[in-house]
């Protein structure tokens, strides 16, 4: 019954983003209440609601662009709830900077990504406005930071998120660079990611 319940709360959560709804924060805290952790949480639920929105696109173009706002900012306030149910990790395993280019506007991947990691005591570099390369100077100095992340789908910033790697790389040889989204196999990077699950495999995590 317990796992029951736990599915019907995600399915009620997935619906709630999708359809831009106020009461998704609380939802979110249910899930939690429940015993369902942040990962479960963002998979079974924003993920999800998220493909789901992908589906509609494609039998409902301007229908699905017409409830895109509320969607996404109903998404953001369950992330907000899920980020501030993460514990600090003192002392984690390794760090990776999860970004995009500075004016790329398709950014929620990139933040259920950093929060996938989070949760998983992973340490996280991000920015919620979009990096250039002299953001990345600290990031880049931390010993512990082993992967760059990059979200592109935009092909008119494929030139800026080459420059990017490329910039990374010469300072930082050693770092391994994966690109998600429409664009990942056009940017340069080491590795192209299917979606933001990918990334854990591949960290083994």
């Amino acid at each position: 019954m317990a796992g029951s319940r736990s599915g019907d709360l995600l399915t009620k959560l997935a619906e709630s983003m999708l359809q831009g709804k106020p009461d998704s924060r609380d939802l979110a805290r249910s899930c939690l209440e429940h015993g369902e952790t942040v990962e479960e949480i963002l998979v079974g639920g924003v993920i999800r609601a998220w493909q789901d929105f992908a589906a509609w696109y494609e039998r409902d173009p301007d229908g699905a662009l017409k409830g895109w706002m509320e969607a996404y900012n109903a998404t953001n306030r369950v992330l907000k709830e899920l980020e501030s149910a993460i514990p600090i990790q003192q002392t984690p395993p390794f760090s990776v900077a999860v970004i995009t280019v500075r004016g790329e506007g398709h950014v929620l991947m990139r933040d259920v990504l950093a929060l996938l990691l989070k949760s998983k005591g992973v340490g996280v570099y991000t920015s919620k406005r979009g990096v250039t390369p002299e953001d990345l100077e600290g990031p880049l100095s931390d010993p512990s930071l082993k992967w760059l992340a990059i979200s592109c789908t935009e092909s008119a910033l494929n030139g800026k998120v080459t420059e990017l790697i490329r910039w990374a790389k010469a300072r930082r040889p050693d770092i391994r660079v994966v690109a998600g989204g429409s664009q990942a196999g056009l940017v340069g990077a080491d590795l192209a990611l299917g979606g933001p699950m990918d990334l854990l495999g591949m960290l083994g995590l």
